[in-house]
């Protein structure tokens, strides 16, 4: 069937589907999963892969460092996918979706080695880290650090809050209904990235990601209006990037500023921030 000939509400929601990069739709899917999984069969998913800092430590159980972040509550799984579609598809349509993928899971895995270094300054290796919300977290701090004076919309509150404080306002929310410090975890890790790593740690080569996305894994995919390609190297230092004028390859300096249509990537995050911002706002 044509989707012309749908109805208008099926066509809006094939639409909507459409818009929806495949990175989110992969994060989505896998988390919608995982909670079948442990509805299902007892919480096996959870024995198996929460992130307990004993589990690790006494029992070398590195698995939990990988796949932790997917578990989630009813809630959770209700909230927070919808809050990584809203506020992360155009980064994943920015960086291309197999990037974007890459970045998650190594930002995951990131997040609980902290957790854990943390567990062990605060002597407390019983405290569990889990869901999506962490990696939210650290993409979102990593926006409004990139323009912290900015006024952004806190959740569906209907107030304006500059943004370098909407990271801890969510870190506290997240300890409180947590009751576990990865949230702090997570600050932690984009503060870092912020500072030291120009807000991105995993910058790849655009040879390297074209070689995964032409692998078997992605070569089916492709073909998709919801896969984006890579369309820029990522390598600091790349001699595209030393070509370009100091002032627009110069390092971020806490104020935030709107860089044309520069390929350099050290621009193009804070540029897409800001577009983010403008959208989410909307």
């Amino acid at each position: 069937m044509n989707i012309n000939q749908l109805p208008q509400g099926e066509q809006n929601a094939t639409d909507f589907l459409n818009r929806i990069p495949i990175g989110n739709k992969i994060i989505t899917i896998i988390t919608i999963f995982v909670f079948l999984i442990n509805s299902l069969f007892d919480q096996i998913f959870t024995y198996y892969f929460l992130n307990i800092p004993e589990l690790v430590f006494h029992g070398f159980q590195l698995q939990r460092l990988f796949f932790t972040q997917f578990i989630e509550g009813f809630f959770g799984l209700i909230l927070m996918p919808i809050f990584f579609i809203m506020n992360f598809s155009d980064l994943e349509k920015t960086l291309g979706s197999v990037v974007f993928l890459i970045d998650f899971f190594i930002k995951g895995f990131l997040v609980q080695i902290i957790f854990l270094i943390l567990s062990l300054i605060i002597q407390n290796d019983s405290m569990p880290s889990y869901g999506l919300m962490n990696l939210f977290i650290v993409y979102l701090s990593l926006q409004c650090f990139a323009n912290p004076e900015q006024l952004r919309t806190f959740c569906f509150f209907p107030c304006l809050v500059p943004s370098k404080y909407i990271p801890f306002i969510f870190v506290l929310f997240g300890f409180f209904m947590k009751h576990s410090i990865d949230p702090v975890a997570a600050i932690i890790l984009a503060l870092i990235e912020a500072k030291y790593f120009n807000f991105m740690i995993f910058r790849p080569t655009q040879q390297f990601i074209q070689t995964i996305e032409n692998s078997i894994i992605f070569s089916s995919l492709k073909q998709r209006s919801d896969f984006h390609l890579i369309n820029q190297d990522f390598q600091i230092g790349s001699s595209n990037q030393q070509e370009k004028p100091a002032t627009k390859t110069q390092e971020f300096q806490g104020q935030g500023n709107q860089i044309g249509t520069s390929i350099n990537f050290d621009n193009i995050v804070i540029s897409d921030t800001e577009q983010f911002q403008q959208d989410y706002q909307k």
